[in-house]
């Protein structure tokens, strides 16, 4: 891929919002060398986020086991015997309080 360097450069990110990429511009993103992108990318989040702030999120299985998708890669499956313990599906008002 030889596209045109793009119009963001690691010296000078723009910090407006864009829907109107061009092909060229989205392609010059890939010939970037990683390091550089990276570098980028980090400076338009600090623009538009608080740099030092971290956001946790947590997963939350509401039905574990007994799924009655044949997926092979998966110990959810009740196609398989795995040692997964079968959960019920949580409550829906449960689901919601352990997520506030």
């Amino acid at each position: 891929m030889n596209a045109p360097a793009t119009t963001l450069t690691p010296s000078q990110p723009s910090s407006a919002l864009r829907h109107d990429w061009t092909r060229t511009e989205i392609l010059a993103l890939f010939d970037q060398p990683f390091a550089d992108l990276m570098f980028t990318a980090q400076q338009v989040h600090r623009a538009h986020f608080d740099p030092n702030a971290v956001q946790i999120s947590t997963l939350l299985s509401i039905k574990t086991g007994a799924c009655p998708e044949d997926c092979a890669y998966c110990p959810q499956s009740a196609h398989y015997k795995t040692e997964l313990d079968v959960e019920r599906l949580l409550e829906g008002h449960h689901q919601v309080d352990v997520t506030q």
